[in-house]
């Protein structure tokens, strides 16, 4: 799922390949996970035979979903960028430049609109990217996002899929992702659309290690080990399944192709430029600034649900 989370936490790409001509529906739809086969962490020996199973199952279901969807929409037409709308395009403490922001991704304007209103607003962030103050960025990230716009036309195939197809895509922080994923430790969830034939509840999990950077607590250096897995929505009680497990930055990006530049850049580190802290419905700008040469200059637009 070459998303955010392939760009933050570096995790293992579901890459879509269609073939058909330009203008006509998908004839045919390939689907595959781009990772060594691995198995669970806990149990690697035990466990070997379980894991592939279930990237088998699970490929199998996504392939049929991926197929389904493609067959019945040209994805080259969908909006590649705006994938969500905003829940709200003003807060009492508005200014003029966020209701700008929120209403070129409501009105899905053109990626030109959208990066110049996000130009115009970081400035403003009420978090300044030299405060040293933990605290305050660990309490105005703490929670659920929503992505609502990226800036990479070619980002993720799931992403690019028009609506219903089109999953939501999520980050979690802080609380909610301890008790999800782990202490000290961020993710991204991907539920709905075509991951719907999963199962109604369930999701993509998308984790790594995260920790501020010391000085600059506006940027979170991201670290392994990173996991994929197959879980359900936050909240549940059922346990996750492990598909992928990376322990290093240089294998995981081997495992997904990366050329030797890559596999030696350093730790992806993300950055918040923009952040609120005003609970439901903050808004939060962040880019990939260091690390591997193929998403670093992602930048990200989410809503705090």
């Amino acid at each position: 799922l070459c998303n955010e989370s392939a760009v933050a936490f570096q995790q293992p790409c579901i890459r879509i390949s269609v073939t058909g001509d330009k203008g006509q529906h998908a004839s045919a739809a390939a689907l595959h996970l781009s990772q060594h086969d691995t198995t669970d962490v806990d149990n690697k020996n035990n466990d070997a035979d379980a894991t592939l199973s279930r990237r088998r199952l699970f490929g199998q279901a996504l392939s049929s979903a991926a197929t389904a969807s493609l067959i019945l929409t040209d994805p080259s037409t969908a909006s590649a960028k705006v994938v969500a709308t905003p829940s709200a395009t003003s807060t009492p403490n508005s200014t003029p430049e966020r209701d700008a922001l929120f209403q070129a991704i409501a009105s899905k304007s053109s990626d030109e609109v959208v990066s110049q209103a996000i130009e115009q607003l970081v400035p403003l962030s009420p978090l300044k990217g030299d405060s040293t103050d933990k605290s305050s960025y660990a309490s105005a990230l703490d929670g659920e996002w929503k992505l609502l716009w990226y800036n990479k036309s070619d980002f993720s195939p799931l992403l690019k899929l028009p609506s219903p197809f089109r999953p939501d895509s999520y980050q979690y922080f802080g609380t909610i992702a301890e008790r999800e994923i782990g202490e000290g430790r961020v993710a991204q969830g991907l539920t709905g659309g075509i991951l719907s034939a999963l199962g109604p509840k369930k999701e993509l999990w998308l984790s790594s290690g995260a920790v501020s950077q010391e000085g600059h607590p506006s940027t979170l250096e991201i670290y392994p080990p990173f996991r994929f897995q197959l879980g359900e929505l936050p909240g549940s009680t059922a346990s996750k399944q492990t598909i992928v497990e990376g322990g290093s930055d240089a294998d995981f990006r081997a495992a997904n192709g990366r050329t030797t530049e890559a596999q030696l850049a350093p730790k992806n580190e993300y950055e918040q430029l923009y952040l609120e802290n005003v609970g439901s419905g903050s808004l939060r700008v962040s880019t990939i600034t260091k690390g591997d040469p193929v998403i670093v200059g992602d930048m990200f637009v989410h809503q705090k649900l």
